[in-house]
């Protein structure tokens, strides 16, 4: 039986609740989708890190640092992530359940009451933005994107989605440009923040031993007088490679990095996604892989090497840090082993040693609240919504002939080179 329950609060906003009586916190989890494009993601982006920094009612770090202490040490956070072609903005609210309060105090609608005043009541005055609130998390941004740049491995990945997805929406980074980002303006903010209200789809989810009732109510009321015409969750994906693509880039670099994209033709909501995250686990996983064992121990080609798979956009991208002389040999390797996987060398071991990979990751989100509800709200773009449980026995259930099926569709899309300059 599944355990969330779900209901709507408003046109386009889904709220799930999950009842656990383990935890002595709570979490109220909101995923604020909205279409990744590039003339809005970087003002969506710094959108959701000025709205959790305070609010009309708490104006500034200080008196919001004082209400969240008074509930008992209670965390409000924002991140922006992409899922498929969509950009999702996060705000997530976390405290003491209601059975552990002083004086049966009702904590739940007091967080459910705070999270209202961040989305539905910011800091804003004649139709902008506290001009240095944006400044501040402006910065921030910018220092992530600086970050992002001197983490060679992190620019690498980048620099291939880039390039392999330049014709679609999906090429486009989580926050834009560090151009379009400074290009922001406080009014553009309060634009961008009326936009989210209308159109975003909105999908929370509370999980924890307190009633939901209290936390769905207080939402569902502010809710009320928004006319809303939220946009359809949808991602593009591409089932055709019609060109290879080779780009190497020379930088000032101790270690090459190595990256290489395949489009895997397969994507949710498809139910072969489970074979072929299996078939990337396989590949490229775990310690028992066939890239990590045969290609960095036996031969000792790279650094690190590894497989994932993007089930929304049904892409799979492999990393390695290689020697800039052993580039050619790593890349013959590399692609030797998914060629050997194609024609069905996978031994019940490899198998068998990442499903249970899989599995213990899997049952390991039940462990935390953070865990359970970032489960359930990732799920909102799948065929089905499933349990940790349901989402094992779907593995378990893979067959060696599904593995093989998934690694015959891969196709090569891209391969980007980081090479260590003179």
């Amino acid at each position: 039986m599944n355990p969330v329950k779900q209901i709507e609060l408003a046109d386009g906003v889904v709220f799930n609740s999950i009842s656990d009586e383990r935890f002595k916190t709570m979490k109220l989890l909101t995923n604020i989708f909205l279409p990744l494009s590039e003339e809005t993601a970087s003002v969506n982006a710094l959108l959701c890190y000025v709205m959790v920094r305070c609010c009309k009612k708490y104006p500034d770090m200080i008196k919001m640092s004082r209400k969240l202490g008074s509930l008992y040490g209670a965390e409000v956070n924002g991140s922006v992530s992409k899922m498929g072609d969509m950009q999702c903005l996060k705000i997530d609210i976390g405290g003491l359940s209601d059975r552990y309060a002083i004086d049966n105090e009702n904590i739940s609608a007091e967080l459910s009451s705070l999270l209202c005043e961040v989305l539905f009541n910011p800091k804003v005055e004649n139709g902008e933005f506290d001009e240095k609130d944006m400044l501040q998390e402006k910065r921030q941004i910018l220092d992530m994107i600086d970050s992002d740049f001197n983490d060679k491995r992190v620019y690498a990945a980048q620099r291939l989605n880039e390039i392999m997805c330049a014709d679609e929406v999906y090429g486009i980074k989580w926050c834009g440009t560090k151009e379009q980002l400074e290009a922001v303006t406080p009014k553009a903010l309060y634009e961008a923040w009326r936009n989210m209200l209308k159109n975003a789809h909105f999908e929370i989810t509370f999980v924890g031993e307190s009633n939901p009732d209290n936390a769905a109510e207080v939402i569902k009321n502010s809710f009320k007088e928004i006319k809303r015409t939220p946009v359809d969750l949808s991602t593009d994906v591409v089932y055709t490679v019609f060109e290879e693509k080779n780009v190497t880039e020379e930088m000032e670099v101790a270690q090459s990095k190595l990256e290489i994209g395949f489009r895997t033709a397969c994507a949710e909501p498809e139910p072969e996604t489970v074979a072929t995250r299996l078939m990337a686990v396989i590949l490229g996983g775990t310690a028992s892989s066939k890239l990590f064992n045969n290609v960095r121990e036996k031969k000792s080609l790279c650094y690190y090497c590894m497989a994932r798979y993007q089930r929304l956009k049904g892409l799979m991208i492999i990393e390695s840090g290689v020697e800039t002389a052993n580039i050619e040999a790593a890349k013959e390797a590399i692609l030797a082993e998914v060629e050997d996987m194609k024609k069905g060398n996978i031994s019940d071991f490899e198998i068998n040693s990442a499903k249970l990979a899989i599995i213990n990751s899997t049952l390991g989100v039940t462990d935390t609240v953070t865990g359970l509800s970032s489960w359930y709200s990732s799920q909102v773009m799948d065929a089905s919504v499933d349990t940790p449980e349901e989402a094992c026995k779907k593995v378990e259930a893979v067959t060696k002939e599904d593995i093989v099926k998934a690694a015959n569709k891969l196709m090569l899309d891209t391969i980007f080179v980081l090479k260590a300059g003179e």
